[in-house]
């Protein structure tokens, strides 16, 4: 990964911490390791990837499509959960 990357990763992840925090106190949630707690990092992460989605389709000249969002982070999930699995069948 390039210093322009991890720079870059490093910015979101700290916005990304912002809002997590601004989110738990939001909804109320004071323990940080509930089941809220972790749906609530997972909605912020969504959020997150969903404005890159957008800034970089607005940069390309591309029209913003949310369904297309979601079927493609919804493929890509699938993907990820079969390697995951063949990582598993692999090691037995």
């Amino acid at each position: 990964m390039s210093n322009l990357h991890k720079r870059a990763m490093e910015a979101v992840l700290q916005a990304a911490q912002h809002d997590i925090v601004g989110t738990l106190k939001e909804r109320e949630i004071g323990d940080r390791h509930s089941e809220e707690a972790d749906e609530a990092v997972l909605d912020v992460a969504i959020l997150h990837a969903y404005r890159i989605f957008v800034r970089i389709c607005g940069e390309q000249g591309l029209d913003v499509d949310g369904q297309l969002f979601a079927e493609l982070a919804g493929e890509l999930a699938d993907e990820m959960a079969q390697d995951t699995d063949s990582d598993y069948d692999s090691n037995d």
